[in-house]
């Protein structure tokens, strides 16, 4: 048996999206024996994209910040049936975030997050150290380090919370985490 296409559907994230080759370039000009006795093939399948959820998450993940995502008003009514997405809801995926991050124990970090349709819309992550009230303020290449240090736990912090899913809601619900 002769396979003149290949196609299978990949699956991405939450969207399932088609792949296929290309056709031979040319038929053969004679065909064999077993060819010519065969029954005529049956045109391909067509392959489609659908998507499997909401389309807004098939999107690239924002990049705003919190105080970006929320400075667009949304547009409200008395008789808005939505539902908000609860507190567990809003905090629970968000827990392992600081997993693989390299946090020390004398930093605290403050992540703002806002969701709609289930990912991050905005997102500021913020990065302070503790310090005993006795210790004397530190020098200028510890601030320097710290500095560093901070920069880093931002980075990974900011990239694990958007790549967070939350239940889908079509309301832009905003929350406050402190680690």
């Amino acid at each position: 048996m002769r396979v003149t296409e290949w196609a299978a559907a990949c699956l991405v994230g939450t969207v399932v999206v088609a792949c296929a080759s290309a056709p031979p370039a040319a038929p053969p000009l004679v065909p064999s024996a077993e060819e010519h006795d065969a029954a005529p093939e049956e045109p391909p399948a067509v392959a489609t994209v659908t998507s499997v959820d909401a389309p807004e998450r098939s999107a690239p993940p924002s990049t705003k910040s919190y105080d970006e995502a929320l400075s667009t008003p949304e547009s409200l009514d008395v008789h808005d049936e939505r539902v908000h997405l609860t507190d567990g809801q809003l905090t629970g995926p968000i827990r392992g975030v600081l997993t693989g991050c390299r946090v020390s124990s004398n930093a605290k970090v403050t992540i703002k997050t806002a969701v709609q349709y289930g990912r991050a819309i905005g997102v500021t992550v913020n990065v302070r150290f503790e310090r005993p009230r006795s210790a004397k303020p530190p020098s200028r290449a510890a601030a320097k380090a710290e500095a560093k240090i901070a920069a880093k736990i931002i980075a990974c912090a900011d990239r694990n919370v958007r790549a967070v899913t939350w239940p889908p809601s079509s309301r832009r619900d905003s929350f406050t985490t402190e680690f």
